[in-house]
């Protein structure tokens, strides 16, 4: 950690302050300046572009991807959900297409 000097006015004060018995406060440490980093021009839709892609593929290597099992089993898992939504879908269907030819009289 680095010290702030203290200026020869800051010092004879903080010597009063110790004479009457208040502590001395710490020195407020000075804040670097941070500098914009600011470009002669804006970036044209192809630098901008470029710069989208080269983001994506940076990201990818933070994806955690699945093993070849867990695709198969997760593929199965899907497979028999649409299966069994589609089997239900189906009997609501016929029932409401039997329920509607009755009450227009076209069923039997």
């Amino acid at each position: 950690m680095t010290r702030h000097k203290k200026s020869s006015s800051e010092k004879k004060e903080a010597r009063k302050l110790e004479a009457q018995g208040v502590p001395a406060a710490p020195p407020k440490p000075k804040l670097k300046k941070i500098e914009a980093q600011t470009e002669s021009r804006a970036p044209g839709r192809i630098s901008r572009l470029l710069a989208f892609f080269k983001d994506c593929r940076r990201e990818l290597h933070w994806v955690t991807w699945p093993t070849r099992q867990e695709t198969v089993k997760s593929t199965g898992v899907l497979l028999v959900l649409v299966g069994v939504s589609a089997l239900y879908l189906g009997i609501v269907d016929a029932i409401f297409t039997l329920l509607l030819g009755l009450v227009t009289g076209q069923g039997r």
